[in-house]
Formats: structure tokens, C-alpha cells, sequence
């Protein structure tokens, strides 16, 4: 017997309605149709089965021997389709799984940490995956949930969610500046050794606005370069030279006073920061999450 199996199970659950209203108008109406439509649809279905399945009158209708038995059947098929819909319905409205998110080296450490720390917590069902680089990962490939991001952003086609412009700054660490001394305007930084990142971060550009408005770009020379903002970290501490750094995550060593700012009555523009999802139409995990890291980064940008 050859039919399409798609229309076919239309036809099944359009007969499943007629019986389970009582009659084809009740149907039609449910459905959205004409009560001669459904009945068309009905008439469709016995000529392909090649079998009456409803007995019809002026007043009701009946099912033969065979209408009886293709009904519990096809009950079963909706029935399971139902049940697939639940699954998926409580996977969107649940806070429970694996959640996976890519995002650069030093948002791995202290910043998601902090930030999902309230949802990990609460909900012990809902597991965790951090892929962790500074360089590109394909959210599709490694079925990424969340992918956040620093720069411009690309025309990728994905879903686009801003995190904002949390700060960054020039910094060095005591002991570099106590050899190679201090920059005091924008001009002197020329002299000085860079360290920067191999990719295009957001972190190499530098915008100064100086305490009187006024504007400033510069480019420095890299003499370092790396692909990972953790091990940069690790070079500016130890002496080799200024290097531009998100404050969100060296706040620490801000602290501990191993890195201090350069050009500190200079204000930088922030860098960009957003996530990238794979659907307009998240599950409930994914839209928590992406509130709390937004709701976290916003509030920190100008840290």
C-alpha cells in the first residue's frame, strides 16, 4: 500500500477527533475546518485503507468493526506524539541537563564562576560544561548553548544577546615601571614594551579620553604575543612589559597590588562583550543563564 506517511497521520488524527466529538461538525469546528472538509479528509482516508471505517446517519455516526480497531491504534500513535510534545516541554520549562558554554580563557575563571554561582547552587540537576579558549569554537559543532564572545561581532547568523562594555585599562606590574618608569601622557607609551593577543580581542585597541575630553588613539608594536589573555596575565606580572586588560578579571591582583593601572586619570572605551545563541526559541536553562550572565556583566562593566 503506498501513501505518505505525514498525510497519513493527519488523516488518522482528524478520524481520531471525529470519534473522540462524536461527530463531524464537532470535529470541524475543533479542527478549525469545514464540516465537509473533515468529512472529505475521512472519505480519503477509507479509500486508501480501502475499508469503511465510520457508519455515517442524519444524526450520528458509528464505527464498523474495523473503525474500532484503527481507532485504538491510531489512538496510540497521538498518544505517543502527545507524550513527545510533554518531553519536550519539560525540557524548555526545566532547569536541568548540561548546559554548555564557550567563552574566552579569563571569563572562565572568577567571572562565570561568580555569575552562575546562584543558578548552580539551587539547581543540583543542571550540570555544568565550560569550554575554555581564546581562540575560535564552532558553537554548532561542539553544540554549544551559549557562546560568548569579545569584539565586533560576526555575521554568523546566530542569535545575537549584548553583555555591555565592561571596562579595561592599561596595566603593568611595580616592577616593570620601576625600571622602564612611568607614562604620564599617551605619547609615552611609544617607548615602552607591549604584550598583546595574536587575535583581534577587543583588548588591542585603544580610544584614551584624557580629564579634559579630549581623545586619543594609539597602536602599540607588539613584542609579545599570545593566544591566551591568562598566560599574558602571567607575562605582564613578571615584568615584560604594559599590556591592555579586562579589570573584571585581574581584579585580584589589583588588589594584591601586583598589577597597577598605567595612565590612570585616562579613561579607555570598554570592550564588547555578547553571547551568541543558536535559536530564537530557548529551553528555560539556556534563558536563565543568559539573564544571569547579562544581569552579572552589566553590572560589573565598570569595575
Amino acid at each position: 500500500m503506498n501513501h505518505n506517511p505525514l498525510n497519513r497521520l493527519k488523516l488518522i488524527a482528524i478520524f481520531c477527533r471525529v470519534i473522540d466529538s462524536g461527530s463531524m461538525r464537532k470535529a470541524a469546528k475543533t479542527l478549525g475546518m469545514t464540516a465537509p472538509a473533515v468529512s472529505q479528509f475521512i472519505g480519503q482516508l477509507e479509500a486508501e485503507l480501502a475499508i469503511t471505517l465510520i457508519y455515517r446517519t442524519t444524526r450520528k455516526i458509528s464505527l464498523s468493526e474495523a473503525g474500532k480497531q484503527y481507532y485504538r491504534e491510531g489512538k496510540l500513535i497521538l498518544i505517543a506524539a502527545e507524550n513527545a510534545d510533554n518531553v519536550i516541554n519539560e525540557l524548555k520549562q526545566s532547569l536541568q541537563g548540561e548546559l554548555r558554554i564557550s567563552l574566552p580563557v579569563g571569563l572562565a575563571t572568577t567571572p562565570i564562576a561568580e555569575a552562575l554561582a546562584p543558578l548552580l547552587k539551587d539547581k543540583p540537576e543542571l550540570n555544568l560544561s565550560i569550554i575554555a579558549s581564546d581562540e575560535y569554537i564552532d558553537p554548532v559543532e561542539e553544540r554549544i548553548d551559549i557562546s560568548m564572545r569579545v569584539g565586533k561581532p560576526e555575521d554568523s547568523g546566530l542569535i545575537y544577546h549584548h553583555f555591555g562594555n565592561p571596562a579595561k585599562h592599561i596595566f603593568a606590574s611595580p616592577s616593570y615601571l620601576e625600571i622602564y618608569g612611568v607614562p604620564v601622557i599617551p605619547a609615552d607609551l611609544d617607548k615602552h614594551t607591549w604584550l598583546g593577543l595574536r587575535h583581534n580581542s577587543g583588548l588591542n585597541d585603544m580610544y584614551f579620553t584624557q580629564p579634559e575630553k579630549i581623545k586619543t588613539a594609539f597602536t602599540p608594536k607588539l613584542r609579545m604575543k599570545f593566544n591566551d589573555l591568562n598566560s599574558m596575565i602571567a607575562h605582564v606580572k613578571q615584568g615584560f612589559g604594559l599590556a591592555v586588560l579586562p579589570k573584571l578579571e585581574i581584579k585580584h591582583l589589583l588588589k594584591s597590588g601586583e598589577l597597577v593601572p598605567v595612565l590612570a586619570d585616562w579613561s579607555m572605551e570598554g570592550y564588547h562583550l555578547y553571547a551568541l545563541t543558536m535559536d530564537k526559541n530557548l529551553s528555560m536553562k539556556v534563558k536563565v543563564a543568559l539573564d544571569m550572565l547579562k544581569e552579572y556583566f552589566t553590572k560589573h562593566q565598570d569595575h
